[in-house]
């Protein structure tokens, strides 16, 4: 039997576990398909017994938009180095070559989101570059601990499927800029608008 990478978030067994501390933790683990199912039931009852559901949620054009540096024009130079202007939500990743802007209000919709939510990130990007906007979303981890998806943990090429996610299809939502990501769940996306912030974003998509 073929076995699957699945994202595992597992309650601590410690009663006198220090409340403040993090509450769960979560594994990557390769499991039979007979042992996913069973994980899956188990983990959406506990779910809902907390009155939550999923939310998977892309990163670039959805939370926030990055480009290469060498992308950024002769016009848009003089914000590199007004990062405080933007009141935290502009990062210059020098080690990445990359500038990443976090959509307005994001950091309010995830705080909000997390208390009916279990929330998983999902990008078509590398797994390096996930890791690293997720630390940037997420610097304390109270929102997506390890449960971060790239492109080199799929299963299907150029495609997102549930298939690596740790839950049941109708206790999932997902919101994503780009529905041909998701065409064996167009049930559960919510298609949310892109969002542009450099240039070089704009001119991908045919924009002025």
């Amino acid at each position: 039997m073929g076995s699957k990478r699945i994202w595992i978030s597992t309650e601590p067994e410690d009663p006198l576990k220090d409340p403040s501390s993090t509450s769960c933790s979560t594994l990557s683990l390769r499991l039979s398909s007979d042992e996913i199912a069973r994980l899956r039931n188990q983990d959406t009852k506990n779910l809902l017994r907390n009155k939550k559901l999923y939310l998977i949620l892309d990163l670039d054009h959805t939370l926030l938009n990055s480009t290469p540096l060498t992308h950024i024009t002769p016009e848009e130079e003089h914000i590199t180095g007004r990062q405080d202007a933007y009141e935290g939500s502009l990062f210059v990743l020098e080690h990445m070559h990359t500038m990443t802007k976090l959509r307005p209000f994001v950091r309010t919709f995830l705080k909000k989101a997390s208390e009916i939510f279990e929330m998983y990130i999902y990008t078509m990007g590398d797994r390096s570059y996930a890791h690293e906007m997720a630390k940037i979303l997420d610097p304390n981890r109270e929102y997506f601990d390890s449960r971060v998806i790239s492109r080199d943990d799929g299963t299907q090429r150029n495609q997102k499927g549930l298939d690596v996610v740790l839950g049941q299809e109708n206790c999932v939502l997902i919101l994503d800029d780009t529905k041909k990501a998701w065409t064996k769940h167009k049930d559960n996306l919510i298609l949310i608008d892109r969002y542009h912030f450099f240039a070089s974003s704009c001119q991908q998509f045919g924009l002025s």
